[in-house]
């Protein structure tokens, strides 16, 4: 069956597209794949350029940045070296100065002993030093024996133990008051 709706002849035919003639489409393809070849390619050698550039900046920043803190650790070795050696030399002072100080008190508490066992032996016949002798061991005899009864019997505190010190005290500064008086005119040192 014949479409109806349709018109039928020559009239009723849309028209052919224009045609391109193979020979400008292909230039037109060259010229233009050309052009896009030509800006790859200078992108493409721009691109290396900047890439050269940056890395060459890099390695001469590096190099900078490696010269700089080899200064600075070379430097900081310096005053390291410096400071320990200072202070080496400071405590070496200080050892020496503590020695000789150390020595020279040595000899002088040698001298003092030395002296006060000659005084003790130039004087052992002296009444007041054999009194003194006599009773520092008497003394502190009884101290002992009294603090070891007090111990015992749980009596012993530091209220006992202070007024016995006190005691103490007071009998050395009389003793020592009475034996100067006794050096000076009774009984001299020798």
């Amino acid at each position: 069956m014949p479409n109806t709706n349709m018109p039928s002849g020559p009239s009723s035919r849309a028209p052919a597209p224009p045609s391109i003639n193979d020979s400008t489409s292909s230039s037109f393809t060259d010229v233009d794949s050309q052009h896009v070849k030509s800006e790859a390619q200078e992108t493409a050698d721009i691109a290396e350029q900047k890439t050269s550039e940056t890395a060459e900046e890099t390695k001469e920043k590096s190099s900078e940045y490696l010269e700089k803190a080899k200064k600075k650790a070379s430097e900081a070795s310096q005053y390291s070296k410096e400071k320990g050696s200072e202070l080496a030399d400071n405590a070496g002072d200080k050892y020496d100065r503590a020695k000789k100080s150390a020595a020279t008190n040595a000899k002088e508490a040698k001298k003092e002993i030395k002296s006060a066992g000659q005084d003790l032996s130039d004087n052992r016949d002296n009444p007041v030093y054999i009194a003194n002798g006599v009773l520092i061991v008497a003394g502190s005899a009884a101290l002992g024996y009294g603090a070891y009864t007090k111990h015992i019997a749980g009596e012993l505190d530091w209220k006992i133990a202070g007024i016995w010190a006190g005691a103490v005290g007071v009998l050395a500064v009389g003793d020592y008051y009475l034996s100067q008086y006794l050096f000076q005119n009774k009984y001299p040192k020798k």
